[in-house]
């Protein structure tokens, strides 16, 4: 799913590549409420499938802007985005697939991990599989630690005819679960010592386009420069990052944890464009 970060979108394909028989980016040239995607990210689409990481473009445009941000927009963007999801479900159904996985441009696996998940799923033949994750902020190099025990998010998940999204955030259901009628699923929350998805959150050239484009609805708008000042004031040093409330209505400051950068984003190369130069 695209609409902005798609600097990180190869990085996250290279992944996942070999080990997936169809990979469809489903994309918008405008944000919910108006935003234009730049002509270069089309190029840069293009290029991607040209040299086959990935098999099909669809672009979604099912929506009409929306000329404000309030909840009854925002509730009907987050429907817009499922409808954006289901599109690719129908496509892996179409082409034959048996098994689905939505991701955001942001998310990434380590290939080894990923590899021995698929295994365990066809093993023990779940039917719904779920994960922790870690949320990375500014830098692909800084997270904020495993997600608490009672968040996870949805992963490859087997597809019937009858296949649909799930509504819910749940552990059982969630928005990019697939249920079928009828079925009474096998699920698998996995161990996140064994596999974790890791979240590129407020990993962007300029994350201004994500927080101004998102469908999230529990995040206070009116805070939202305030949000990216508190982001753009990490650097590699920082050991807090202070949230403040605003996305998450119980979270202040939180930890930090310095990793490698695992999955090679270039991230010091966006730093220097914007003169952020390291030595």
């Amino acid at each position: 799913m695209l609409f902005d970060g798609i600097e990180l979108l190869e990085h996250s394909i290279r992944q996942i590549r070999n080990e997936v028989d169809f990979l469809q980016v489903v994309y918008q040239e405008k944000s919910w409420y108006g935003l234009n995607l730049p002509k270069e990210d089309l190029v840069e689409l293009e290029r991607l499938k040209k040299i086959g990481l990935i098999d099909e473009l669809k672009l979604f445009d099912s929506f009409d802007v929306k000329k404000e941000i309030n909840e009854s927009t925002l509730i009907e963007c987050r429907n817009h985005e499922r409808e954006k999801r289901i599109i690719g479900l129908k496509s892996c159904y179409e082409k034959g697939c048996t098994h689905y996985l939505s991701m955001d441009v942001d998310e990434f696996y380590v290939t080894k991990q990923f590899i021995w998940a698929k295994k365990e799923i066809i093993k023990n033949n779940y039917d719904i599989t779920r994960l922790r994750f870690i949320n990375y902020v500014k830098y692909p190099t800084i997270h904020r630690g495993v997600a608490p025990d009672d968040r996870s998010c949805p992963f490859i998940c087997k597809i019937y005819p009858n296949s649909k999204m799930g509504e819910t955030f749940s552990i059982k259901e969630g928005v990019r679960a697939i249920i079928a009628e009828g079925v009474k699923p096998k699920i698998k929350l996995f161990d996140p010592i064994k596999i974790l998805m890791h979240h590129m959150e407020t990993v962007r050239k300029d994350v201004s386009i994500k927080y101004n484009s998102t469908a999230r609805t529990v995040f206070d708008r009116t805070r939202t420069d305030e949000l990216i000042k508190n982001i753009e004031s990490i650097n590699e040093e920082s050991e807090h990052f202070n949230f403040d409330k605003i996305i998450f209505p119980t979270i202040g400051k939180v930890k930090l944890y310095k990793v490698e950068n695992m999955f090679n984003i270039p991230y010091k190369d966006w730093l220097i464009n914007k003169n952020e130069v390291r030595s």
